[in-house]
């Protein structure tokens, strides 16, 4: 430092006088050169992840904060445990967590709670919504709060306290999978009152009453903590232009403004007695002993109460900034406000006066105005009082300098999107094999979202005779809308290049895929309406959550029966594989009724969807391709093409897998309706004799109709049907 060097190189010059000398222009050189930045203040720390130590402090809230609070009781983490996976799959065991947990929030009654962040994000919205399963409740911290059901359960007869002027809040089983299964930093918005408070009402409780006065300052909100009354209003005495004043052996708080009403012309005397004194002098504090910044650190409202800075500089030959921590929610303008008076404030007190004054009619006090002989003005700091005379100890100031703060900015903020979740939608749907896997059992699969932008997922439970069996959370947000035009019929074997299908979803935070350009391209978006499962190769977004899509490859795996009688309002999903949660852990057969309850956090009561199950994934694809050809002789030969119902893919040259234990078709006829044969053949292709035909006692001109079904492992597939003659 400069001190040591000048000292050093005083010593080797003039000796021990040297040596004091270059002290104190060092002393001077390191407060205008090496001065740091001085921070006053307690900490704003009322953000920070909440604690649970003994002793940690319980600020009293005033108007309106965020705070983290203290956890003052908490359960050990739960461990839930759901299995899936099945035949043809890995058996799997998913754990989750939950805990449920009280936290204080103020030392005095509060009139609400807010929005509650976890981890930064909305866990409750400003609608009270939750965003994650759990139970909330809060107790406003009041005299006469009963007891928490919850607490009062899990403790011993007698040991449960009621937390009577704590204002607290209880979760009961908070969900922690969105947290990484660990407790989250949890930071709630606490409204005292929800109008700005004023300042004079903090101090007044603070100091129990024995404060006095009025003041025109006001906060958005103000925490207060710490160990006595005076440590609890220091930082206000340091930031707001306002002061004590001694009257009558109590305190006034007064503005800058109200407290330079009066001013009183001071009479210097030069003895009292036998007693000589001093003229009445002025003293100016080097400039570098001031700062030439200062900086309010507080909590900013419009960035969600995070903390925000406002800095005010002021020309001179001051070397160090200033920073102060007011741990209060005020708005950038009324922060930068207070930062540019208290500098000046700082500035204008570096010119001192004292002097011995004769007494007055006014009965003087510290912090009163003051005129001297020439006209300035001071504010009283010290007064020492004599038998006739008074000595005065004052700074220069002025008791009100409305500064224009000009703009200040808040700052940029993100905020955490606060969404409401709606209704929950839920659609079973009879899966055909997607992933290649033989499955062993019909795939019923639940697509389930939220009416509105914010839902996420809704505990599933199925219908078990009289009981429900909890079966875990649905799988992410499906897509899933209606139709708003009837969709036309269409060969199944040709792309539909001239029809559309009009999709309105259920909101417009949906998206459905702009398509590869062709149904039959790798990829191609599938989708299911009512039952049929069709492939698009183009879509296109016409606003508000309406979509067309075109370019249509119909009644895909097998729905070709479905293709006919759409309507307007048809449900509709579109498929992807991270959206359908399957049916697990359930005996489903093929012909049984399957219901299934979702309930997801912006329900009232559970959303039922129930389906028949087909067994679509079990059961093989209809035959194609039929045709019949009559021989000369009136035999007939009927013949067909076998599909798979797990597709291998294209390969030239090659048949498609079988898939089943053997190859083998029931074949069925009927005349007028009336059933007159049957076979079983373990080819796709059939011989019949004549006499066989005639066999089947035929009307003259009544057409033979042959309905043909792959027999498959689990199940007889739809038929393929042909009609012969007529």
């Amino acid at each position: 430092m400069a001190t040591i060097v000048l000292t050093a190189v005083g010593n080797a010059i003039g000796g021990p006088i040297g040596g004091a000398i270059g002290a104190a222009i060092g002393q001077q050189v390191d407060r205008a050169l090496f001065t740091g930045k001085s921070r006053e203040g307690p900490r704003l720390k009322e953000l920070d992840v909440q604690t649970s130590s003994y002793g940690s402090d319980i600020p009293a809230i005033f108007g309106t904060m965020r705070v983290a609070g203290t956890v003052i009781w908490a359960t050990d983490l739960i461990e839930h445990r759901t299995r899936s996976g099945g035949k043809g799959r890995p058996s799997t065991v998913n754990y989750s967590y939950s805990v449920s947990i009280a936290i204080a929030l103020s030392s005095r009654p509060v009139e609400s709670i807010g929005r509650i962040w976890a981890d930064g994000n909305l866990l409750r919205g400003t609608a009270g919504d939750l965003k994650v399963d759990t139970q909330f409740r809060w107790y406003s911290g009041h005299g006469d709060q009963m007891l928490d059901p919850l607490i009062a359960s899990a403790e011993a007869a007698g040991q449960s306290p009621a937390y009577r002027g704590i204002a607290y809040a209880v979760f009961e089983d908070l969900q922690l999978a969105d947290y990484g299964n660990r407790i989250p930093s949890l930071t709630f918005e606490i409204f005292e009152r929800s109008a700005p408070v004023p300042v004079q009402d903090i101090i007044a409780d603070a100091s129990v009453g024995t404060i006095s006065g009025a003041s025109s300052e006001t906060l958005t909100g103000y925490a207060m903590s710490g160990q006595d009354g005076r440590s609890a209003i220091a930082p206000l005495l340091a930031v707001m232009p306002i002061l004590l004043r001694p009257k009558a052996g109590q305190l006034n708080l007064l503005d800058w403004q109200s407290s330079g009403a009066s001013t009183s012309v001071m009479m210097p005397v030069t003895s009292e007695g036998a007693q000589t004194f001093d003229r009445p002098a002025r003293g100016l504090e080097p400039a570098y002993s001031v700062p030439n910044s200062l900086a309010i650190r507080h909590y900013e409202p419009a960035r969600d109460f995070q903390s925000g800075i406002q800095r005010s500089q002021r020309s001179g030959s001051g070397r160090t900034s200033r920073q102060i921590d007011l741990p209060a929610a005020v708005d950038a303008v009324a922060a930068l406000r207070l930062a540019d008076l208290q500098l000046l404030q700082a500035q204008r007190e570096r010119d001192g006066w004292s002097g011995q004054v004769a007494l007055g009619p006014d009965n003087l006090h510290a912090g009163d105005w003051i005129t001297d002989q020439a006209g300035s003005r001071w504010r009283i700091t010290e007064l020492e009082h004599f038998r006739g005379t008074m000595k005065v100890t004052a700074q220069g100031s002025t008791p009100y300098d409305p500064v224009s703060p000009g703009a200040a900015s808040p700052g940029r903020n993100i905020s955490a999107p606060d969404l409401l979740a709606g209704e929950t939608q839920i659609v079973l749907i009879d899966m055909p094999v997607l992933d290649g896997i033989e499955p062993g059992k019909p795939q019923i699969a639940a697509f389930c979202a939220g009416t509105a932008k914010g839902w996420r997922r809704a505990a599933l439970s199925v219908q078990s005779g009289d009981a429900l069996l909890d079966i875990g959370s649905s799988a992410s947000p499906a897509v899933i809308g209606s139709a708003l035009t009837a969709l036309p019929p269409h060969n199944a074997n040709l792309v539909d290049m001239s029809g559309a299908l009009d999709i309105q979803l259920l909101h417009d935070g949906m998206d459905i895929p702009a398509g590869s350009g062709s149904p039959l391209a790798n990829g191609a978006g599938l989708c299911w309406l009512e039952g049929e499962f069709l492939r698009y190769g183009s879509a296109v977004y016409l606003g508000n959550g309406h979509y067309r899509l075109t370019q249509l490859l119909r009644g895909c795996y097998g729905t070709e029966a479905l293709i006919s009688g759409h309507q307007a309002g048809d449900r509709f999903v579109l498929l992807q594989s991270d959206t359908g949660r399957l049916i697990e852990n359930v005996n489903l057969v093929p012909g049984m009724q399957l219901s299934v309850e979702a309930m997801g956090l912006g329900d009232t009561h559970p959303v039922t969807a129930s389906a028949i199950i087909t067994g679509n994934a079990i059961r093989p694809l209809a035959p194609v391709h039929g045709e019949a050809t009559q021989n000369a002789d009136g035999s007939l030969n009927i013949g067909w093409v076998r599909r798979a119902r797990i597709d291998a893919g294209w390969h030239d040259g090659v048949d498609q897998a079988l898939v089943e234990d053997r190859e083998q078709y029931a074949v069925t006829f009927s005349a007028g309706g009336q059933h007159v044969g049957s076979r079983e053949v373990a080819t796709n292709a059939l011989a019949l004799t004549p006499s066989e035909i005639a066999g089947f006692g035929l009307p003259s001109a009544t057409p033979l109709v042959a309905d043909i079904r792959q027999i498959g492992r689990f199940a007889q597939s739809n038929p393929l049907t042909v009609v012969i003659g007529g």
